[in-house]
């Protein structure tokens, strides 16, 4: 099979964008190998070609390469090993130090808070026994009626309750027949 050259020219757009796959690729490599390819994708060829013929050409390995790569590799990890372990210490340190701060500032503030609280002596709002008598007196009226309000409302939420839970019994009764 011959494939035009829309549809190569479609396989390079993808294969450029990296979303050829393997087969096309092996297409595209034995359209470009054979000499009569037309003059608009000769530069594609040529391109083809080169990374062909370059893939089955090993490069000479230098001597002793092997060598100096495992000495860098060393020597950065050691590198490493080095520059890792003293910020680490001046880390320890400091959250040591935050710590211990930490801790004398808790430990202050509790220290003060008992100390207010056993020095502070309650004070009287009032001076008059008959008019705290009165307050008092006039604050649980109104905490009574307020009450007795939220239990109204409370009756009133329980008895729709009520009602919405027998429809839906009804309901779930029409729906299993």
């Amino acid at each position: 099979m011959n494939p035009t050259e829309e549809y190569i020219r479609q396989l390079l757009e993808r294969y450029y964008q990296g979303t050829t796959s393997r087969e096309e690729e092996r297409q595209l490599k034995a359209y470009f190998a054979q000499d009569d390819v037309p003059p608009a994708l000769a530069a594609e060829r040529e391109m083809f070609r080169y990374f062909s013929h370059n893939a089955r050409q090993m490069p000479p390995v230098p001597e002793g390469l092997e060598e100096r790569l495992a000495h860098s590799i060393d020597q950065r990890a050691a590198e490493q090993r080095r520059t890792r372990h003293a910020p680490l210490r001046r880390t320890h340190l400091w959250q040591w130090t935050a710590g211990i701060a930490a801790s004398l500032l808790l430990a202050s503030a509790i220290g003060l808070h008992l100390h207010t609280q056993h020095n502070a002596q309650p004070h009287d709002t009032f001076d008059d026994p008959q008019l705290a008598y009165a307050e008092a007196s006039r604050a649980l009226r109104l905490f009574d009626a307020t009450f007795d309000k939220g239990e109204q409302q409370m009756d009133k939420a329980k008895e729709a309750t009520r009602e919405v839970q027998q429809k839906l019994e009804k309901y779930r009764i029409i729906l299993n027949q």
